[in-house]
């Protein structure tokens, strides 16, 4: 037999059986995440063409894809499966795979979804998006050495690619090197003045620094996509660590206007207002925070010291105890609760 079939052969016999690694099982009855979604639209949709074409691999991907938005991992996972059984030289397909896995967050999921694009970077060695997104994998386990040794083989074969550069300086950045950070970063930028991520970073290293330059980085980061509020919002919490409240409320209102479930914005106001001794308003941005994001341990913990700034201890035990229930590790809810009790 020819060798280059011979190979392609035991190439598909990985993949294969990796597939059947990653999920061993059969596919599951429905999920809990999935009961009731009968009537997505979409779902519905790609169901009733899957029945007329089963082995349908880019209807199957499709489909994998709604579950997956819709938290419903295991069904996602058996279409996968059935997809890659069909056509194993789909990047979109490992990459989904490996997004499912690290959501799912079961044990060792983690190891599973960079194994799956480790298997799709062997695949496709030259494909710089696997690459980047199995860099991206390695650097959010921490895997620093892996993620720049993925980045090294980028930029070998594309040693201008802004995207690298980038993610090099996220993986310095969570080092704790932010010399080196700042260089990759600034080396993106150099390269594609419209990576809004990197000026997003660059501000942040310089916000925390109290360098005013930060304050163009985010400009820039908001110049590429005006709709990046995570870079309005660390505008807005420079201002206020730099004491100008007034421009950082100005910056607030502005993004709640634009998402008004931006639960950060009013814990940040609630902050402000808590500086400023103006405590009723402090607390009611506390509770909003709260009431937009019911899992806002930090919020529950300072609608507590509103409170109890108000004088209504009863109120602001019960927030400093749900703080603390919430994350049994956040320690100033867990001495103010204690103190509280005392009392």
């Amino acid at each position: 037999m020819n060798r280059k079939i011979i190979l392609a052969v035991i190439a598909v016999a990985l993949i294969a059986g990796a597939v059947w690694y990653f999920y061993p099982a059969p596919a599951p009855p429905p999920s809990k995440a999935a009961q009731g979604l009968e009537a997505d639209p979409q779902l519905t949709e790609l169901s009733a063409l899957l029945e007329k074409d089963p082995n349908n691999d880019t209807l199957l991907y499709l489909r994998a894809t709604t579950y997956y938005k819709l938290d419903a991992y295991d069904e996602a996972m058996a279409d996968l499966e059935k997809a890659m059984r069909r056509d194993s030289m789909q990047p979109a397909y490992y990459h989904l795979l490996a997004d499912v896995l690290l959501d799912y967050a079961r044990p060792n999921d983690s190891r599973r979804a960079i194994d799956v694009l480790k298997l799709a970077a062997q695949r496709f060695p030259d494909r710089i998006p696997t690459l980047l997104k199995l860099s991206e994998f390695q650097l959010i386990v921490r895997k620093h050495g892996d993620a720049l040794a993925t980045l090294d083989k980028i930029l070998q074969r594309d040693p201008q690619n802004a995207e690298a550069f980038y993610m090099a300086g996220r993986v310095a950045l969570d080092k704790g090197d932010t010399t080196n950070a700042i260089a990759s970063l600034q080396r993106s930028v150099k390269i594609d003045a419209d990576n809004a991520d990197a000026w997003f970073f660059l501000g942040r290293i310089f916000s925390n620094r109290l360098n005013p330059v930060a304050v163009q980085y985010y400009d820039n980061a908001l110049r590429v996509d005006s709709t990046y509020l995570e870079a309005q919002e660390f505008k807005a919490v420079y201002f206020k660590r730099q004491g100008q409240f007034d421009k950082a409320f100005e910056i607030y209102r502005d993004l709640l206007l634009r998402d008004p479930d931006y639960a950060n914005a009013y814990f940040d106001m609630g902050a402000i207002y808590l500086e400023l001794d103006s405590f009723s308003k402090a607390y009611d941005n506390f509770n909003i925070a709260t009431k937009v994001d019911p899992i806002f341990v930090k919020a529950y913990f300072y609608r507590g010291v509103a409170s109890e700034k108000l004088g209504n201890l009863e109120a602001a035990l019960a927030d400093y105890k749900q703080a603390n229930g919430m994350s049994p590790e956040y320690q100033e809810a867990k001495e103010a609760r204690e103190r509280l009790e005392k009392k």
